[in-house]
């Protein structure tokens, strides 16, 4: 084969994989854009599984604290395990105005689980030792330290994220004080899918365990 036969093939064999190339990248913008109009969709779960979890969660922060004889705050307005459905709002550039609206319509069929609790009597001293040795014992168990905040006068947040499950639901916890000397466990579960046949009330609120004010050392305790 002559050398002007050689460079004729080569540059057609080069043809070829170009057109492949952006063939596969036209295909691949197409499906992304395809995506961003969608969103991502809702990860699908039991919302009792996930509030159960939670339980369980905040019981490891309430354990890593080692406060044991710290009490429940009687005047706590939180809810303990709940699921609320408004928070949860249709996601991709298709539902965009919707969402920038001043009331933007929640997504059927998805719920947010959280819980949250909060100990009393807890001074400033004792709380950034608690706090620290949760950090120090969590993270040791695989937990991720997100943030870590001390002021220095005894104001101390700590947010952090369990380790993954297989239902892919992303959790956020945390602990935190307040100047009064309250104490606060948090643990909430992103906006999930529910399978359908799940109970729900007329809203369409799913049903999850009733209220977990306390971790189990605490639950038969009486409020001070």
């Amino acid at each position: 084969m002559t050398s002007h036969q050689r460079s004729g093939v080569r540059p057609a064999a080069g043809r070829i994989v170009v057109g492949v190339v952006l063939v596969a990248a036209l295909v691949f913008s197409a499906v992304k854009a395809v995506d961003l109009w969608r969103g991502d969709p809702f990860p699908v779960a039991d919302p009792v599984a996930v509030a159960q979890r939670l339980d369980a969660q905040t019981q490891a922060i309430y354990d890593a604290l080692e406060l044991p004889e710290a009490q429940l705050d009687p005047q706590w307005p939180g809810e303990g395990i709940e699921a609320t459905i408004y928070n949860c709002h249709p996601r991709g550039l298709r539902n965009l105005n919707d969402v920038l609206s001043d009331s933007p319509p929640h997504e059927p069929g998805t719920a947010d689980v959280h819980e949250s609790w909060a100990l009393a009597g807890v001074t400033p001293a004792a709380a950034v030792e608690a706090i620290g040795r949760a950090r120090r014992t969590l993270a040791a168990a695989g937990w991720q330290v997100v943030s870590y905040r001390d002021d220095g006068v005894g104001e101390v947040a700590l947010r952090l994220r369990p380790p993954a499950t297989d239902d892919k639901v992303a959790v956020k916890a945390g602990v935190w004080t307040y100047p009064s000397g309250r104490l606060e466990v948090f643990a909430g579960a992103e906006c999930l899918r529910y399978p359908d046949g799940t109970a729900v009330d007329d809203e369409g609120k799913p049903d999850v365990p009733g209220r977990a004010d306390a971790p189990a050392q605490l639950r038969s305790r009486p409020a001070p």
